[in-house]
């Protein structure tokens, strides 16, 4: 099943907004910083193997350089030392990670908005929808008219390499003006 594009960038995006505390606590030199850090790595790992992100491996050999630290024998330095100067380290590395990621998906979906927001104004000047309809009924038809329609198929089309139906359905839920409606 091909998972959704919408949730995998939201799921990744609040993994994203955890960094700027990440940096500080390690900027304060706070005791919970590597315990937060190893718990956003897993967290971060997790979320994409959740969606079969394969960058999920890379997060993962971020968290074996901590690990590598532990195992250092340098009796000047302590373990612990070892690790946060490690794990601070990699934060950069790790949300780079991330956003490789992110940022093909926050374009996909952008682009899929976009061809959504272009067959609403078809929609919108055409009366295409009835706003006394349920609205998920409503949203429905409007998805089958647009497939129906030669002209517009082609969107649909378009849409559909972008993002998974479930999505652009959801997009276009999200997108509808209301006031825009035919009676």
């Amino acid at each position: 099943m091909k998972y959704s594009y919408i949730d995998a960038y939201e799921d990744l995006l609040k993994q994203c907004l955890f960094i700027p505390d990440l940096v500080t606590k390690s900027a304060n030199k706070e005791l919970r910083f590597l315990g937060d850090f190893n718990q956003w790595l897993l967290d971060t790992e997790e979320v994409m193997k959740k969606y079969n992100i394969s960058k999920c491996a890379e997060i993962a050999g971020l968290r074996s350089k901590i690990i590598a630290a532990s195992y250092a024998t340098d009796p000047k330095i302590s373990k612990k030392k070892r690790q946060l100067s490690v794990a601070t380290s990699i934060i950069y590395e790790a949300q780079n990670t991330v956003l490789s990621v992110l940022e093909p998906m926050e374009g996909r979906i952008a682009e899929a908005r976009n061809a959504i927001r272009q067959l609403l104004g078809v929609a919108y000047q055409s009366n295409m929808t009835n706003r006394h309809m349920n609205f998920n009924q409503m949203i429905r038809k409007l998805w089958a008219d647009f497939s129906a329609h030669e002209q517009l198929k082609g969107a649909i089309a378009s849409i559909l390499v972008l993002v998974n139906q479930s999505d652009a359905l959801r997009m276009l839920a999200e997108e509808i003006d209301m006031s825009m409606l035919g009676r």
